[in-house]
């Protein structure tokens, strides 16, 4: 469908009397043309064909050979010649939106080359007439238009405004035509698969051997490296096959030595060596380098990128899994560039090799070639092809800016971009709030809840090489964008949009943790599952491993956390079996980045050891521990005003009955309570009236509420994110005391920790003491921070 196919400017139109178009039912008119004495016979054959052609009973016929001969063909290239006959429909409805001039520049439409046609043969009828034939060949144009939009609509499972289908059907229209116009060559592909990781990865089959390691207990070694910005990596290996036990297999005429995967190595930092030649798209490394007039095509990866960026692409750009957990609001927007980059580069080149395909088999339709014998494996069971987890809506605005960033030249455009905006934007009330408010707020707090805070949603992308469709049904889109609630509550009635995930990225995995950890688990356990439905797929283009079940060791999976989750690196050590390897970052915490530094309050802080057998029982050791050893010393009245912080809500409910059955004067403050009942809570422990208050860390997470009149504070478990240690801490300054208790210098603090809470305390105290006070033989260490 490239421009300039044939023809020229309107009303200059030649006859292709070897074409078969409808004359939609304009009748049978007579050609009255005046013919040359010396091509008398040669005009007559033409205005025989011409006749022949206008008939609609003698139509019809060559056209069901063609598409009973052109079946088994189409059957090929099932499923996408149905999203292409969308922009064929887009087509012919941008003709009529558009100006003549704009008509007479699409002179490669076939749509216009049929008017032309059925102009040429009635050039003999009147103005009058040819205008009467233009108004009902535009009206039908109008009607079929409006059919397929209703059909695109059903499909996409979105209602969309007239003038927003009107700026798809234009924009799908141009797509297309990029599309048919940059298909790759045969070398271009020959050589892009020899040395591209996206095809040494996806393009192979797997061996019975390496499937018996993925699927054994133990299927990996592990070996350290150490670069400079990521510092220390603990990289996880397949281990190796014995080629003496594996049996050789014959090689069939035609088959390559070459057909299978090969296990990972250790990562090698390239230097020196131009983006491009990663195997990154031109398109994308123009788009990173914003400088004027710079060369993106010359430009090192190390120009373009931080040293931590360089890095990460370079080991996600392998396909290996990657666990990083020292994230945080000063390298957010760094790290969403890289797998933003590395997610896009991965569509597109998959987009690329259906299309390569598409076109050899549409080159041999027209050849007269047979298709029988051509197989080509380039898709998955449906088309999304990576899932990216977020927590928020204010991330997913984060994250389809930093997608059109780099993916849309200046040209190009979003679709539905008001709509998002619309319900992703930022509320009028955040606005208001912004205006009234009075509170200082940390900046990571601030970094993380600016903009529409809202849990549950999902979205569709769709790409292509000028335009960002947002709101593509799920089976349509190449990107699907979600939270774990959004896409938990779509889980329930369908899961067959997440059979075919081969990049999966979880940002911000901290806040997924405090929002609802069984969602993600969720989400993972329906991760390739045999889907229920066909959703109009070509299982002759499905690859091999796809359908035999192996897409879970081809798939890769990108944690990124601010703090060190145990749930998070089981997650990532037990759901992901990637032959590429996998990496997880453990950097040792030193004594200068820890945070029971910032304590700048004079504090005895007494850390307690708990002992546990097993981590199943630490709960329970934990709470009996609590109980009857520290808990008692606080009926004296010389403890009141004693805060009890707690990081679980099951183990606040559990205390909170046991302090109720026990008839302690105390209060509780947790996410749940209301803001009234919060603020009544509040004074009366100010005012030692609550000798006890149970505060929860998700409450704090969310809020991050001021509490005054703190005097004695006990850590029931360390914190989660380690900077709320001196934050709590900090709040038994003089400035936030009870007045009558200012000055006293009798403010305590209390920790219970386990073996089991080693990452907790390794990054309060640093990782050195931590392993003493795990291994030390006294159950107290004290802790005296401030003073003069």
């Amino acid at each position: 469908m490239g421009r300039g196919r044939r023809g020229s400017k309107r009303g200059n139109f030649k006859n292709h009397g070897s074409r078969n178009s409808s004359s939609r039912g304009r009748g049978n008119f007579k050609n009255k043309r005046k013919f040359n004495r010396d091509e008398d016979k040669k005009k007559d054959a033409e205005s025989d064909n011409k006749r022949q052609k206008i008939q609609p009973e003698k139509e019809s016929e060559p056209l069901i050979e063609e598409s009973s001969s052109s079946s088994e063909s189409e059957e090929e290239v099932k499923p996408y010649t149905q999203l292409l006959s969308m922009f064929k429909s887009g087509n012919r409805a941008q003709q009529v939106l558009t100006s003549d001039e704009e008509e007479s520049e699409d002179v490669g439409s076939e749509n216009e080359s049929e008017e032309a046609d059925s102009r040429n043969e009635g050039d003999s009828v009147s103005e009058l007439g040819d205008e009467e034939m233009e108004e009902e060949g535009d009206e039908e144009v109008d009607l079929e238009d409006e059919d397929d939009e209703e059909e695109e609509r059903d499909l996409l499972g979105v209602e969309e405004t007239d003038e927003v289908q009107e700026d798809n059907e234009e924009l799908d229209d141009e797509e297309h035509e990029d599309e048919s116009e940059e298909e790759p060559s045969d070398d271009e592909e020959e050589i892009a698969s020899s040395t591209d990781p996206y095809h040494l990865h996806y393009e192979r089959e797997m061996s019975e051997s390496l499937l018996e390691i993925l699927t054994s207990p133990k299927p990996y070694e592990t070996q350290e490296l150490n670069w400079k910005a990521l510092g220390r990596m603990v990289i996880h290996l397949p281990i190796k096959v014995d080629k003496k036990m594996e049996k050789p297999k014959l090689v069939l005429l035609g088959e390559t030595t070459e057909k299978y995967v090969i296990p990972g190595t250790l990562p090698i930092l390239k230097t020196g060596v131009p983006l491009v030649d990663y195997g990154v798209k031109s398109q994308l490394c123009a788009n990173l380098d914003k400088r004027p007039l710079s060369d993106s095509s010359i430009q090192t990866a190390e120009e373009l990128l931080s040293p931590l960026q360089h890095e990460l692409f370079s080991l996600a750009h392998d396909y290996r899994d990657i666990y990083y957990p020292e994230m945080n609001h000063l390298n957010n927007d760094e790290i969403r560039t890289v797998y933003c980059l590395h997610s896009l580069n991965h569509v597109l080149k998959s987009r690329d090799k259906v299309l390569f395909h598409n076109a050899k088999l549409k080159k041999d339709k027209e050849n007269g070639q047979s298709t029988d014998d051509v197989e080509f494996r380039d898709q998955g069971l449906v088309r999304p092809r990576v899932l990216i987890i977020a927590p928020l809506r204010n991330s997913a605005v984060k994250i389809v800016e930093k997608l059109a960033s780099l993916l849309l030249p200046v040209k190009g455009q979003i679709i539905n971009k008001d709509r998002f905006y619309k319900e992703f934007g930022e509320e009028k009330d955040e606005e208001d709030k912004k205006e009234n408010k009075k509170s200082y707020k940390p900046e990571d707090y601030e970094a993380v809840f600016t903009g529409n805070t809202d849990d549950s949603f999902r979205i569709g992308i769709s790409v292509a090489k000028r335009t960002l469709k947002l709101y593509a049904g799920f089976y349509k889109a190449d990107i699907l964008i979600a939270s774990p609630l959004g896409a938990r509550t779509l889980l329930a009635d369908d899961f067959d949009f997440l059979c075919s995930i081969e990049v999966l990225v979880i940002d911000q995995t901290d806040i997924l943790y405090m929002q609802n950890w069984d969602h993600v688990l969720h989400i993972f356990q329906h991760l390739h599952l045999q889907p229920r439905e066909q959703h109009d797929t070509d299982l002759g283009r499905v690859r091999l491993w796809a359908l035999n079940g192996y897409s879970p060791h081809y798939r890769q999976n990108l944690i990124f956390s601010s703090v060190a989750l145990p749930e998070a690196a089981a997650l990532f050590s037990r759901r992901g079996t990637n032959f590429s390897g996998k990496v997880r970052v453990e950097n040792v915490v030193l004594p200068s980045a820890t945070t029971v530094c910032r304590v700048l309050v004079q504090l005895p802080q007494a850390f307690h050891r708990i002992p546990t057998p097993s981590a199943t029982q630490s709960a329970d050791d934990r709470f009996h521990f609590f109980t009857k050893k520290i808990l008692p010393q606080y009926r004296d009245l010389l403890m009141s005003n004693t805060l009890i912080y707690i990081p679980s809500y099951y183990d606040y409910v559990r205390l909170r009955n046991h302090l109720h059955k026990e008839e302690y004067n105390f209060g509780q403050a947790c996410e749940y309570t209301p803001d009234g009942k919060l603020a009544q809570v509040r004074n009366r422990f100010f005012l030692g009236k609550k000798r006890l208050l149970l505060y929860t860390e998700r409450l704090h997470f969310y809020r991050r509420l001021t509490m005054k009149g703190i005097h004695h504070i006990v850590f029931y478990q360390l914190p989660t994110f380690p900077n709320f240690y001196p934050e709590l801490c900090n709040l038994l300054q003089d400035a936030f005391q009870n007045p009558k208790y200012r000055g006293d210098g009798s403010q305590t603090c209390t920790v219970l920790y386990s073996s089991y809470d080693a990452q907790r305390l390794a990054a309060i105290v640093g990782s050195q003491r931590a392993a003493e006070m795990l291994t030390s033989d006294r159950p107290v260490h004290l802790f005296v921070s401030g003073g003069s």
